[in-house]
C-alpha cells in the first residue's frame, strides 16, 4: 500500500490472498507487507521478498495485483523470479483501468515519489503538493 491511511485495504487484500492460497492448497511460508509508494526499491519487505527468492525458500509469490509488487519494472521481476526457479501468480487479475487512466496514475506516482524526496517523506507539504497537482491535471481536463 502506498499510505498508512491505507490500511484497512491492506488487510482486506491479504485476507483475499490467504483464501486464494487455502483454495490452491499453497502452504503460506510468508506474508510480506509494506506501506509505502511501489515506485521504491528499497521497501523493508521488499527487500526480505528479494532474499526469500534468492535463497530458494519460497516456490511461488501470490499477489493480488502486479502493481501492488511493483510499479515499473514488473516484467524484470517476473524474470528474475523464473531465474530463480519460482513464479508469481497475480491472485485476483487485472484491475480494470483503460489505458488513459493508467497513465494518470503512472504520472501521479511519479510525481508523488519525486515530491516525496522533494519535501520528506511525512511532510504535509508533500500532500499539499500532490492535491495542487491533481487539481491541475482535472482544471486542464486530464483528470477524468
Amino acid at each position: 500500500m502506498s499510505g498508512a491511511d491505507q490500511k484497512e485495504d491492506l488487510e482486506r487484500q491479504i485476507e483475499k490472498l490467504r483464501e486464494y492460497c487455502r483454495a490452491k492448497g499453497y502452504e503460506i511460508v510468508a506474508e510480506l507487507k509494506d506501506i509505502g509508494s511501489g515506485l521504491k526499491a528499497d521497501r523493508k519487505e521488499l527487500q526480505k521478498l528479494f532474499r526469500l527468492v534468492a535463497e530458494k525458500r519460497i516456490d511461488v509469490v501470490v499477489i493480488t495485483y502486479k502493481d501492488r509488487l511493483t510499479r515499473f519494472g514488473y516484467q524484470y521481476l517476473e524474470w528474475w523470479f523464473m531465474e530463480n526457479g519460482m513464479r508469481i501468480e497475480v491472485a485476483l487479475g487485472e484491475e480494470p483501468k483503460d489505458a488513459y487512466q493508467e497513465l494518470m496514475e503512472d504520472l501521479i506516482a511519479i510525481i508523488t515519489s519525486f515530491a516525496g524526496r522533494l519535501y520528506g517523506i511525512r511532510s504535509r507539504k508533500k500532500k499539499n503538493f500532490i492535491e495542487e497537482f491533481r487539481a491541475l491535471l482535472n482544471k486542464y481536463g486530464a483528470g477524468r
